[in-house]
């Protein structure tokens, strides 16, 4: 095949290991509460105090752009611009494994990453942090290997693209860390080139992320940013990432089954393996302590992994494969058949309340109500853990917290994660008394996401409600406010 042929050919499969994305808004609620920001930002707010989050702002800002250019809450721009970036991610793939075992390599490992960072379950299609942050990711190797090549200015680029992985999720900085990690160990007979070479990779690094401080300063923004993203996180999220299930728990029934799914690609990961890829192992165990740090393994934090297992795969594949072709054919049967029964799951999947086919609730209905007794410029405020509320009734929210379990410390199951942040309270009710919003939207009679604690519980909330609004119909297990 001709190298024509196959990039169209990868074009094709992306646009159809992704199409399920393409009719549905919203493969996982997580793009609900980017959208929200999104919206936030669009009408002049910044990141962090206006709309909170405790991820690093690269993902706010691809949503705020797409937004921009193709209209508010235009969630199939979204996953257009997913769809692109799952197709550029296979082809620096595909580069990285050709150096290494050839065309063939670049040709296995670009089809392998497309339909297997597409598998496991429907929310790996969603425009997710995890999505943006592999292409950076991948670009940092494949820099880092031209720089080995004696090309040194490509480790500036390998830092730089290293800290924009960084800037989609904290996690994402193993690439990075695989680079100096794999030229420190690998340098030990050159100590200075080494030094230079890890000097430079530093500077790369460096320039990016001191840019986004300097953006977030400007902004007057970085200390909140620093709370956000440093302190909640330390403080707050990291230490109650067990308090759902236990970190053996959740290894064994959700890192298992990725195991299990991506097992076509482990097998021919062990086929393929071989001296001189040290770097590319250092990739794959960084970003498998990435996807497991925290204990909590929700299944698209294992989209990690797939850029450099479909590497290391691919060039399995091209070494074996000529010497066995009864396993090729049955190893592509599997994968032929996989991707299938992934696509058909995720036509089914309905990605706000992960139920089949229909949401249930419908929360459509509430949001229809709410958008035809609004204008668009007026705002909303969800109580709750259902950030979909305000991209499916096209409205912003009214204050900088998208969803509210940073306020009740509530979890998806309905019992308290321990990650509830007291200064938050402050920040609500400032918020609230700055701009009242035209609606608020109490999930708990619906359960929405379990969420079962209603603003009657909370003093200073249920006082704002109560002195200004008036229930004025509950849809769909939404119970409505409007403002008197």
């Amino acid at each position: 095949m001709s190298s024509r042929r196959f990039a169209w050919f990868l074009v094709g499969l992306a646009a159809v290991v992704h199409a399920p994305s393409f009719v549905r808004p919203l493969m996982d609620l997580d793009e609900a509460s980017y959208a929200s920001m999104a919206c936030r930002l669009l009408d002049g707010g910044s990141p962090y105090r206006d709309a909170v989050e405790n991820k690093f702002p690269a993902v706010f800002y691809v949503y705020k752009d797409v937004f921009a250019l193709f209209g508010r809450y235009n969630m199939l721009a979204i996953h257009v611009a997913v769809t692109l970036v799952a197709l550029a991610t296979a082809l620096v793939v595909g580069a990285i494994a050709r150096r290494y075992a050839g065309p063939a390599a670049g040709r296995w490992a670009a089809g392998l990453y497309l339909v297997f960072s597409a598998g496991y379950y429907p929310k790996m299609l969603a425009g997710n942090t995890e999505m943006f942050a592999v292409l950076p990711g991948a670009l940092a190797i494949w820099c880092y290997l031209r720089a080995r090549d004696r090309h040194v200015a490509w480790y500036l680029a390998a830092g730089a693209f290293g800290a924009l992985a960084l800037l989609f999720k904290q996690v994402a900085i193993a690439s990075f860390c695989a680079i100096l990690a794999d030229r420190a160990l690998t340098g030990y007979r050159e100590p200075l080139r080494a030094l230079r070479d890890l000097a430079l990779c530093a500077l790369g690094f460096a320039a990016v992320f001191g840019a986004m401080v300097i953006h977030l300063r400007a902004l007057g923004v970085l200390d909140d940013a620093v709370f956000w993203t440093w302190t909640y996180v330390l403080h707050y999220y990291l230490p109650a990432g067990s308090n759902d299930h236990g970190f053996l728990y959740n290894l064994a029934t959700s890192f298992s089954l990725f195991a299990l799914a991506t097992s076509p690609l482990i097998y021919l990961a062990v086929r393929g393996r071989a001296r001189g890829q040290s770097a590319l192992y250092w990739w794959l165990g960084g970003n498998l302590g990435a996807a497991l740090v925290g204990g909590r393994m929700y299944g698209h934090y294992f989209l990690l992994l797939v850029p450099a297992l479909a590497t290391v795969a691919g060039i399995g594949a091209a070494r074996w494969f000529p010497d066995h072709p009864a396993a090729r054919r049955r190893l592509t049967a599997l994968v032929i058949v996989l991707a299938a029964a992934w696509l058909v799951a995720g036509f089914v999947f309905e990605g706000a309340t992960s139920n089949a086919w229909s949401p249930e609730p419908d929360y459509r209905d509430a949001a229809a109500y709410v958008r035809a007794h609004t204008s668009r410029d007026d705002r909303l405020f969800v109580w709750g853990w259902f950030p979909a509320l305000y991209q499916a009734a096209d409205r912003c929210p009214s204050t900088r917290f998208v969803y509210t379990h940073l306020l009740a410390g509530a979890s998806p199951e309905g019992i308290d994660r321990g990650h509830d942040v007291p200064e938050a309270w402050d920040m609500l009710l400032d918020d609230l008394d700055a701009a009242p919003p035209a609606y608020i939207l109490d999930t708990s009679p619906g359960g929405y996401s379990s969420y079962h604690y209603p603003p009657e519980l909370y003093p200073r909330l249920w006082s704002f409600i109560a002195g200004r609004y008036d229930v004025e119909t509950t849809i769909a297990g939404v119970r409505l406010f409007r403002r008197r």
